[in-house]
């Protein structure tokens, strides 16, 4: 989950005359939107993947290369790949009310987030798994909340450049996660 990311999306959608207090409530929004998303994932994810005969492994190394894919783009500088068309986004600008098209999803919650959750939820194997992953769906739900309700001074005080240099330490991290991810699977196959 990259708020910073999400947030830059989230001004660009937004006019220029739009209220701190407005900002604060497509926050509020959007992250209650994300954790209903995350919680919903996490908890029949992994039965919806054994319904379709999807196996545990083929989904991290599948997930792991969705991932990989993410981070180098992060670490080269490209940015965040948006998971919306051109039209949603006018769309968005024309809409009173973005926090949960096309922000919450699929900005926020697209691909690379759903991959590492549906894979944490196919790790999970008792009750304390389900607690420690629910407690930090939570915690990072409310993290990206005060971050995007904080985006105009957050940008202000970083400068596009700043934004960019977390960019791509998160690109890092990403790609760090996706070949984790990928051996793990890969070494369950063999």
């Amino acid at each position: 989950m990259n708020p910073l990311s999400v947030g830059v999306i989230m001004l660009s959608l937004l006019q220029d005359d739009t209220t701190a207090e407005e900002i604060k409530g497509i926050a509020y929004k959007a992250s209650k939107s994300i954790l209903i998303a995350l919680v919903i994932i996490f908890f029949i994810g992994q039965y919806i993947f054994k319904f379709l005969g999807v196996s545990p492994d083929g989904l991290r190394v599948f997930g792991g290369l969705i991932l990989l894919i993410m981070g180098i783009n992060m670490v080269q500088g490209h940015g965040k790949k948006v998971n919306h068309s051109t039209k949603e986004q006018e769309a968005a600008g024309q809409r009173e009310d973005i926090s949960i098209v096309p922000l919450a999803i699929p900005v926020a919650v697209g691909p690379g987030l759903i991959t590492t959750v549906l894979n944490m939820s196919v790790v999970a194997a008792d009750w304390q798994h389900y607690l420690s992953g629910s407690v930090a769906i939570i915690i990072c739900c409310v993290s990206s909340y005060f971050i995007l309700g904080r985006m105009p001074y957050i940008k202000m005080r970083l400068g596009v450049n700043g934004l960019r240099v977390f960019n791509r330490i998160m690109g890092l991290v990403v790609g760090s996660l996706a070949a984790q991810m990928i051996l793990a699977g890969v070494s369950k196959f063999l």
